[in-house]
């Protein structure tokens, strides 16, 4: 197995989650705002819907690059303050060195990989896939413990029961079989199921409601059903395995479930008349007293919940109105507008960008792996420049890893590039340099074939493809 690959393709998953995580942190922050501003004037079904922008932006892993991003304010090096704790030149040695190896102009010795230094990036990646193997394994391992008793629960046989249930499906419109079960590990009524729906309900409960209590339970469990609650909820659950060590989000998760319950007793009351709507905040209470401590359960969509929420529930019950659960024009324009600015990348403004030009004249060669590097042969001595303005991180002789002379600087954006197997070093670390400066002179140093400059760029700390940021490449190629 190529450990080293896939300790690359460890680092950068977990940067970009991690990246992802924090502007995902920035839309919940947004979201609870507009909530608190719109508590008034926005639907009930707005409150549930403006979550999937959250949805849409922890799941999708590419947008559209945009100048008024909101992302855009964020600091461009905010992993560098996570590389002090250790000298600068350790990230980069991991991140180039674990893949020359497939590189013989880089590297004629595949051992000398195994002597790269370990980072923090790399330290960070194992805790995150870790903590992302023990919550995947709990929730599945809690998941099997509750639904593998559940297949010998038996079916509702009352004809009656039976009867207000098939009357609320047609009332709702879903044509599809649901059947309902009971069962005495459930301690609320929920929907389970994604393909094979199902209305669970605790033991005994039949024997404890009424027929019109039973049909409130059953049209805000269809209501769930009918708008797809379940795997909403399962993505969100898969969601937050993978960002995991962000309690901003759980807390998003929780709260996206509240709405959610009350989007569903919004729906669930538009099929009632009003005289009874009275009567469906009564039955809450009912349940609330029966099960005073509901379980939530991942992947289901149940009827009750804690005493904090049905009191925000029952308060949103005495003002309901039937246009409650319809969309409004602010509404629309909120969401869209937090889409705008929320669901693009950030882009420097015209004239901002990070731009780089080709370090030194010769013929440019690309590695097998695009994503390495460049290879500039030209004859012994030929200028070096410095591709970008920067702070000259490294410069010195790597008797470590057979680069011979070798250049580091370190840029605005979180990029740095690498010069290696240069001939003579024109620079000390720590200077400032400018664009186009003379850093060192082309050479054949170090493990090399001949002369060649080995050029790199990295972007927080992982190689990236350098003929996607080089300006004048065409013209010098």
């Amino acid at each position: 197995m190529d450990w080293q690959w896939l300790s690359l393709t460890l680092n950068q998953a977990f940067t970009w989650t991690l990246y992802n995580s924090i502007e995902a942190s920035l839309l919940v922050l947004l979201i609870l705002l507009c909530q608190q501003l719109g508590k008034k004037h926005f639907p009930i079904r707005w409150h549930h819907a403006v979550w999937f922008l959250l949805l849409w932006k922890l799941a999708v892993p590419w947008s559209i690059d945009s100048t008024i991003s909101l992302y855009n304010w964020l600091p461009t090096s905010s992993w560098t303050s996570m590389q002090e704790a250790h000298p600068p030149t350790e990230p980069i040695v991991l991140a180039t060195e674990a893949l020359n190896r497939h590189e013989s102009a880089f590297q004629s010795d595949a051992s000398l990989v195994n002597k790269a230094s370990f980072s923090w990036i790399s330290l960070l990646s194992l805790i995150w896939i870790c903590g992302v193997t023990i919550f995947a394994g709990t929730m599945t391992l809690s998941t099997y413990r509750l639904l593998s008793p559940l297949k010998n629960d038996e079916f509702v046989q009352d004809v009656a029961i039976l009867r207000v249930f098939s009357q609320c499906q047609k009332q709702m419109g879903i044509s599809k079989s649901i059947p309902l079960r009971m069962s005495p590990q459930m301690t609320s009524p929920a929907l389970m199921g994604i393909w094979r729906p199902q209305i669970w309900l605790p033991a005994n409960l039949l024997d404890k409601l009424n027929e019109h209590e039973l049909r409130h339970i059953f049209l805000h469990e269809l209501a769930h059903w009918k708008r797809r609650d379940i795997p909403v909820n399962s993505v969100m659950s898969v969601l937050l395995i993978l960002n995991w060590f962000n309690p901003l989000l759980w807390y998003a998760a929780s709260r996206m479930r509240q709405d959610q319950e009350m989007a569903c007793d919004a729906l669930a009351l538009t099929y009632l008349q009003e005289t009874e709507v009275p009567r469906y905040g009564y039955t809450m209470i009912k349940m609330l007293e029966l099960y005073a401590c509901p379980k939530q359960i991942r992947f289901t969509a149940g009827f009750s919940s804690s005493k904090k929420q049905v009191k925000r529930r029952i308060e949103m019950i005495r003002h309901f109105q039937k246009r409650a659960y319809t969309w409004t024009l602010s509404g629309i324009v909120v969401v869209l507008a937090l889409g705008v600015f929320t669901l693009t990348d950030a882009k420097k403004a015209l004239g901002n960008e990070a731009t780089f030009a080709v370090p030194a004249e010769g013929t440019i060669k690309s590695p097998i792996d695009q994503a390495i590097g460049l290879r500039i042969v030209n004859d012994l001595n030929t200028p070096v420049q410095a591709a970008a303005a920067g702070k000259v991180v490294k410069a010195e002789y790597d008797t470590k890893t057979g680069k011979g002379n070798q250049v580091i600087l370190e840029h605005e954006g979180g990029y740095q590039t690498v010069y290696s197997h240069l001939e003579k070093l024109e620079v000390t670390a720590g200077v400032a340099v400018t664009q186009g400066q003379l850093i060192g002179l082309l050479g054949s140093t170090g493990r090399s074939t001949g002369p060649h400059l080995a050029f790199q760029i990295l972007e927080n700390g992982i190689p990236v493809d350098p003929t996607k940021l080089l300006v004048d490449i065409e013209a010098k190629e």
